[in-house]
């Protein structure tokens, strides 16, 4: 009788720690940061995404649209004026020179994969951008989607769209 008792007693204990995670979830003080967000923005502006490679080459926004093509399919780091911002989620901005004029098609920013977003207020605020930069004509549809989520783009026109890997707001 004993040695049942015994045996019913181990049989139960492994269950028990079958069942029990061996590495159980860490305590934290305070909550998590958001995904999206960089853990300590940089001390000149507020960081998204990942943390800006100071080693990416620094191309003026002006000087990349001078000529489009030339930094297509290129990583470069380049800053501009907030024109635009995605108003349902922050997952797109749109970019002008510093101090330039309206009526220059915008340069066009997502946040790769939808990573992380921007604040919507993010509009008239300097941005520097690091992100793999594309020239395309956008959709119809796509044209459709962004405008109505504060774009002002026109279907057909070449945009240049940076996928971006992070985002300092300045």
């Amino acid at each position: 009788m004993k040695s049942v008792v015994f045996a019913l007693s181990v049989s139960f204990t492994c269950a028990l720690l079958a069942c029990t995670p061996s590495d159980p979830p860490a305590q934290s003080a305070a909550p998590a940061a958001p995904s999206g967000l960089a853990a300590a923005p940089k001390a000149k502006g507020q960081s998204f995404g990942k943390a800006i490679d100071e080693a990416t080459p620094y191309v003026a926004l002006a000087d990349i649209l001078k000529d489009p093509k030339a930094w297509s399919g290129k990583k470069v780091r380049t800053r501009g004026e907030v024109v635009a911002v995605c108003q349902n989620a922050g997952c797109w901005c749109d970019l002008r020179p510093e101090g330039a004029t309206a009526g220059l098609v915008p340069t066009h920013v997502t946040m790769h994969g939808h990573a992380f977003f921007l604040p919507k207020t993010a509009k008239s605020k300097v941005a520097e951008v690091e992100g793999n930069l594309v020239v395309r004509e956008l959709s119809q549809g796509e044209v459709e989607h962004f405008n109505s989520e504060g774009a002002s783009l026109t279907a057909g026109t070449p945009v240049v769209n940076v996928d971006a890997l992070g985002v300092t707001l300045l």
